[in-house]
């Protein structure tokens, strides 16, 4: 589910930040995996840390205005860091690649899961969601608990 989102978010960005931007396609490559690398790290590590929290505090501080989402400062902080060290971008060409890529990242994500309002929209994020995929993930977790459920229903 959120892979073919990244794949389709990524082939958008490269397209435009090429052209944008003027970086070669080797910069391009890099800069949008910079981008989804720490985007997953955020989402998985910093943001779910403060269990339903972190998500809580992203929503009302403003998924529209991720410039000054304080949310989301880490996140902004890292793959500016990651442009400049790992891509060799540039501080100003790093800043104006990171806007425009998170912009777009967070624009893909607000269109896939969000309603109008802005506010989550349960039937596109259960559109997304492969039930067997989710059922298999939940067996796993259980089993790693201990818990065998067959013997709890008696099967």
């Amino acid at each position: 589910m959120l892979q073919d989102i990244f794949n389709d978010v990524q082939a958008k960005i490269q397209n435009q930040i090429q052209e944008k931007f003027g970086l070669s396609a080797d910069q391009t490559t890099q800069s949008t995996n910079v981008l989804l690398e720490n985007f997953k790290k955020f989402f998985s590590e910093d943001l779910m840390a403060g269990g339903m929290s972190g998500m809580k505090d992203l929503m009302s501080n403003g998924i529209n205005d991720i410039k000054n989402n304080p949310t989301l400062n880490n996140l902004r902080d890292n793959v500016l860091s990651d442009l400049q060290s790992k891509v060799g971008l540039s501080e100003d060409t790093a800043q104006k690649v990171r806007d425009f890529s998170l912009g777009e990242l967070f624009a893909s994500f607000k269109e896939q899961f969000f309603n109008e309002e802005g506010k989550p929209d349960f039937s596109k994020i259960m559109s997304k969601i492969n039930i067997s995929d989710f059922q298999a993930q939940a067996q796993e977790m259980m089993g790693k608990m201990g818990v065998d459920l067959s013997k709890f229903f008696g099967k």
